[in-house]
């Protein structure tokens, strides 16, 4: 399943065809939405709501199993719920990214002297023992 994208309805351009011999079914559709806000760098708030579709469909035969007094057609619940969701995207000044991008530097050049003065020293001991 893909996700909406912010403030796009996903109950729009959907539909279901009743595939049984009778063509008559209870289709029970539930909602739940969560108030969201959206709040991107250099743009506006934007105010929405995420939403969890489901759909189930019950056929005739279990209703008049269950003895059900539902009739066929189509139910829709909906549930509000009361926590709200703040998504907000922002970015780390430039001074934060000189420092790690010159820690990250430092940090290499020191293990590329390490690794190279391991080498160099092992390197000489076996001549060493070799002579």
């Amino acid at each position: 399943a893909n996700p909406s994208a912010p403030g796009d309805n996903p109950l729009q351009k959907t539909h279901h065809v009743m595939d049984n011999e009778s063509g008559v079914a209870l289709a029970n559709v539930a909602v739940k939405l969560v108030p969201t806000t959206y709040k991107r760098t250099f743009y506006a708030a934007k105010e929405t709501y995420q939403a969890s579709v489901s759909r189930h469909i019950v056929q005739p035969e279990t209703l008049a199993a269950q003895r059900s007094a539902l009739l066929p057609g189509l139910l829709i619940t909906y549930d509000f719920t009361p926590l709200a969701v703040r998504h907000v995207e922002s970015r780390e000044n430039w001074f934060v990214f000189l420092s790690s991008l010159v820690g990250i530097v430092g940090g290499v050049f020191v293990t590329v002297g390490l690794v190279t003065g391991c080498l160099v020293n092992s390197v000489q001991s076996v001549a060493k023992k070799m002579d």
